[in-house]
């Protein structure tokens, strides 16, 4: 029943009009209570098939969501599954590429360890060889050394036999050498005594005979000529040689190297050593008048050094120290060198002569003093002296390197002594000029120190005598001349201030030369 008319019907005392075609029906008290309880039967019925309505649709409704869930379900577990297989095909394509990688890279790690492999067996491989030629340069060492072995004992054996052989010779010969050396002695006595004799008449007679203007002692003339007669023989000698136009060739070869090895001489010991071995292997080399060949030209090449000297005086202590080691296995050098020096300067004997103009022409002075005469097409007789000032310049350099070589502390037949000999007999013999000044100033300059260092007290004495008689004797002959008045300053200087008791600049040579080393190259 419909709520609005029971509604309509409960305000109407719940009878309803007669229009809706029900019959009046009188009104009772059971009546309504009847018709009360039939409307809410009817109502909770209606309530029922309504509640009963909507459970079936709400019924109906979730069984329609179930299926569209259900479908849904379906359609998310097939996307699901379809999502699934292609993680799952995508995972197979990664696992084989990742699979074709790891192949890929197996591979490159297999040729790499094959290639590897193939160096390391070529590298056995040689190592296997260079052992194999190392073992057998080695036997083939030790063969060659046995052989020589062999041979050195059948030498040693041989020479025992033969110095047993000389023994037994020499024993025989030694009562025969010691009676001819008994009759030699008294023959040698009687001899020595006879040429004293005629060495002492031979003084005098040369004595008698000499120029009056010359100044020159006994023993250092006796020296200066048998130093001229040395050097004369060595040139004698190889007078063959130098007329053949045949042995020009060789002659020059000689020149030339030489020529190298002196200028390549420098103020090192290390340089002076290596270029005393080169000297050496040249002149070893040679024999007979090809030695004194290459003598006189190494003698010649060194004094052509002195225009080197005369602007480096440090110069000369190498050159002077190749010379004197030299001359312990060619003695005939010396002999040549200081021939050669004293033929060209006599101050170096020392001699000179007194310029006495009514004794002695200014010609025979320049050539008595060793001044060198010059070709002059103007001249009269076609030849000029050299000028005092170049004769001077030569003076320096070649007596720098004289006193080089006498001051030279090796084994030496030229040394020190010889040194102390030619300061005494300036002093004692040679005028009080110029030239004897000069020469003092370059030997005392360069051998002074090596004087005072042997004689001490002794050469202090000398250079008293120097300053005490020489000097005033010096500055008397000075009339004005500033260049005779300045040797005369440097030699007092060199006295007073002791310079004599300091190594000249270039006598104490480095072992190399400092920027030869490696910490000081480029």
């Amino acid at each position: 029943m419909d709520c609005r008319k029971m509604n309509y019907m409960g305000m109407n005392g719940g009878a309803a009009p007669a229009a809706w075609g029900h019959p009046a029906v009188a009104t009772r008290p059971y009546a309504v209570e009847e018709q009360r309880q039939l409307v809410e039967q009817q109502l909770l019925l209606s309530l029922e098939a309504v509640q009963s309505s909507k459970q079936a649709l709400w019924r109906q409704r979730l069984v329609d969501l179930e299926s569209q869930l259900a479908a849904k379900l379906n359609v998310v577990a097939s996307t699901a599954l379809r999502k699934q297989d292609d993680l799952a095909r995508a995972d197979q394509e990664l696992l084989r590429a990742a699979q074709q990688r790891r192949n890929e890279e197996l591979e490159k790690v297999q040729r790499s360890h094959r290639t590897e492999a193939s160096l390391q067996e070529q590298q056995i491989k040689r190592l296997m060889e260079q052992r194999e030629e190392e073992r057998r340069k080695e036997e083939e060492r030790k063969r060659r050394e046995e052989e020589e072995r062999r041979r050195e004992a059948e030498r040693q054996e041989a020479e025992r036999e033969r110095a047993r052989k000389e023994a037994e010779a020499s024993k025989a010969r030694q009562a025969q050498v010691e009676a001819d050396k008994k009759r030699a002695e008294a023959d040698a006595a009687a001899q020595k005594a006879e040429a004293a004799a005629k060495a002492k008449k031979a003084a005098a007679s040369a004595a008698s005979k000499a120029h009056p203007c010359l100044r020159v002692s006994a023993g250092a003339a006796e020296q200066a000529e048998q130093l001229a007669a040395r050097l004369a023989e060595l040139q004698a000698s190889i007078k063959p040689l130098t007329d053949d136009e045949g042995t020009k060739k060789a002659r020059r070869d000689i020149e030339k190297k030489l020529t190298v090895h002196v200028q390549q001489i420098s103020g090192t010991q290390n340089q002076v050593a290596v270029k005393c071995q080169d000297v050496y292997n040249l002149l070893s080399g040679v024999q007979g008048p090809w030695r004194a060949y290459a003598v006189l030209t190494f003698a010649n090449k060194i004094i052509k050094q002195q225009e080197l000297v005369q602007l480096n005086n440090k110069a000369a202590f190498p050159l002077a120290q190749v010379a004197v080691k030299i001359s312990s296995y060619f003695p005939e050098l010396l002999d040549a060198l200081l021939g050669l020096i004293q033929k060209s300067m006599p101050l170096a004997v020392p001699q000179a002569y007194v310029h006495d103009a009514a004794q002695i022409t200014n010609n025979a002075y320049y050539r008595g003093m060793g001044f060198e005469e010059l070709d002059d097409p103007a001249a009269p007789s076609g030849k000029v002296f050299e000028s005092p000032d170049e004769y001077l310049k030569r003076l320096e350099g070649l007596l720098l390197l004289y006193a080089a070589v006498m001051q030279v502390d090796e084994p030496n037949r030229f040394g020190v002594a010889y040194a102390w000999s030619w300061v005494a007999r300036c002093l004692n013999s040679l005028p009080a000029d110029r030239y004897t000044a000069k020469a003092l100033v370059a030997v005392l300059r360069v051998a002074g120190f090596s004087l005072f260092t042997r004689y001490r007290g002794q050469f202090v004495k000398l250079m008293g005598t120097l300053r005490r008689d020489f000097l005033p004797a010096l500055r008397a002959t000075a009339a004005g001349d500033d260049l005779i008045s300045a040797f005369a300053t440097l030699l007092e200087s060199y006295v007073d201030d002791g310079v004599f008791r300091r190594p000249p600049e270039g006598r104490n040579m480095p072992a190399f030369d400092i920027s030869s080393r490696p910490e000081n190259r480029a």
